[in-house]
């Protein structure tokens, strides 16, 4: 699906989004990812609730800095749609993205205790190199008001 279809079906929306605020949501991902990684020891659930949050929030920052956001009741769907097809070379990470928001919405809304320690580490991992991916596809100038360190 084209981002004139995502359009059409009102899954997406043009937006103008400052580098400053796409930079906040990197900040954003970064804290979220180290917050899961502290929770893991005590609660495995929302550390991946929270690992999920951060790569929300990288796809949602790279959305904007391509003039979209997501719209509609399922704003989490409609975000990794429109990534699908911003990356198709990058599909098997993509579907990982559908998988994530599956078990984030059973494991919050429908069945707690789901996630093991493997699957909370994974996916924090995962979150990890997310945003090295989503990182190095952004413009120079969000790159210098978020720069990358090594405390994601």
């Amino acid at each position: 699906m084209s981002f004139e279809e995502l359009l059409r079906k009102r899954a997406v929306e043009r937006v103008e989004v400052t580098p400053r605020e796409i930079a906040g949501l990197l900040d954003v991902a970064k804290r979220d990812t180290r917050t899961a990684q502290a929770l893991t020891m005590t609660d495995l659930d929302w550390a991946f609730a929270i690992a999920y949050n951060a790569i929300l929030q990288l796809s949602i920052a790279y959305m904007h800095s391509q003039g979209y956001r997501p719209r509609g009741e399922g704003k989490h769907y409609n975000t990794f749609r429109f990534m699908e097809e911003a990356f198709p070379e990058d599909s098997a990470m993509i579907k990982r993205l559908q998988k994530l928001r599956k078990k984030r919405n059973t494991t919050i809304y429908e069945q707690p205790g789901l996630v093991s320690e493997k699957e909370a580490q994974e996916v924090i991992a995962f979150a990890t190199r997310y945003y090295d991916s989503i990182y190095d596809k952004l413009p120079g100038d969000i790159q210098i008001l978020a720069p990358r360190d090594d405390k994601k």
